[in-house]
């Protein structure tokens, strides 16, 4: 990164936070006890979702090695769940230098975020399905098409509506076809573009379900959002999504002991499942109808980890640790 040095010898700075396991991490490390600052180090997890870049692929054994040779330079590094802690500790990294910090968060406002448009109305329809994500075969959005077949014979006047930016247009066409081919075009709705911040949780709030069908990834930030909107939620069973739903690891979060019934009232907001179209559309048809107000307690449980606020308050003690 060109200039950082010049610029952190001007600043001064008590401590560099980095992310991602780029060059600036290893400037920050080459120059640490010459300039006179700490070091906290967040990779996020760059083989949970696969590397796409080859030259990077490539790299990436031989710049971990470096980094955990060179870890001492380093004071802090933060996971963002248990799973990228066990990788980093299977890397070679000490584990005494691991603080779990449970990226991604959400603002605080959203628990109290209503939405201004209804997507019942935008689409005609008395329940809709939302899943909101960049368009990529990752994402699994095919998922979600077929599940459709099944649950147009549960639920009725159903619109589905899928939405992100395309990040792969050769997938987005093969969907279009897909929903052609199970004639679905009169329930399926694609929009393949990104929404406002506004849109998107105007949608997400006003749906019946949010529905994650991902096949591959970490912890998805609009699982959060959903739940943070009081909108149930479906997902596939990847990554560390059962990690960040988990009802026991939530409660140690806050200090609260999670009692059976409440686990079980979670377990009625959020439905972690296998990534098959009969599973999705029977968790689907499951959580449809639980919007309820005597929920969002629960809902307020789960999301209480997560908030902007919480993350915020650990990163400031690790700070000040340092």
């Amino acid at each position: 990164m060109k200039g950082l040095r010049e610029v952190l010898a001007e600043i001064k700075p008590d401590i560099v936070h980095s992310h991602n396991l780029h060059p600036h991490l290893f400037q920050s490390m080459k120059w640490k006890s010459k300039l006179g600052y700490r070091l906290v180090a967040q990779l996020h997890f760059p083989t949970a979702t696969g590397i796409d870049h080859l030259s990077a692929r490539l790299l990436f054994k031989l710049v971990m090695w470096n980094l955990v040779k060179s870890q001492h330079e380093v004071d802090a590094f933060i996971a963002h769940t248990y799973m990228e802690k066990e990788w980093l500790v299977s890397e070679g990294i000490e584990g005494g230098l691991i603080h779990v910090v449970r990226f991604p968060g959400v603002p605080d406002e959203l628990l109290v975020y209503r939405p201004r448009s209804d997507i019942h109305e935008k689409l005609s329809a008395n329940t809709v399905i939302t899943y909101i994500s960049r368009i990529h075969p990752r994402k699994g959005q095919h998922l979600l098409v077929e599940a459709t077949t099944h649950l147009k014979h549960y639920l009725r006047d159903l619109k589905v509506y899928i939405a992100g930016p395309p990040s792969d247009l050769k997938y987005l066409r093969e969907l279009y076809a897909l929903v052609d081919k199970l004639n679905l075009g009169k329930i399926v709705v694609i929009d393949p573009r990104p929404l406002s911040e506004e849109e998107k949780l105007d949608v997400i709030g006003s749906s019946d379900v949010f529905a994650c069908t991902t096949l591959r990834d970490i912890h998805p930030i609009v699982i959060l959002e959903a739940l943070a909107l009081k909108t149930p939620v479906v997902t596939t069973d990847v990554g560390a999504i059962p990690e960040m739903l988990n009802p026991v690891i939530i409660s140690e979060e806050h200090s609260e002991t999670v009692q059976s019934a409440v686990a079980q009232q979670i377990k009625e907001i959020v439905s972690i499942t296998k990534a098959d179209p009969k599973s999705i559309s029977d968790a689907i048809v499951k959580l449809v109808g639980i919007k309820d107000p005597k929920y969002g307690g629960i809902f307020n449980i789960m999301i209480k980890p997560y908030l902007t606020s919480k993350i915020v308050d650990k990163l400031i003690q690790i700070y000040n640790n340092l």
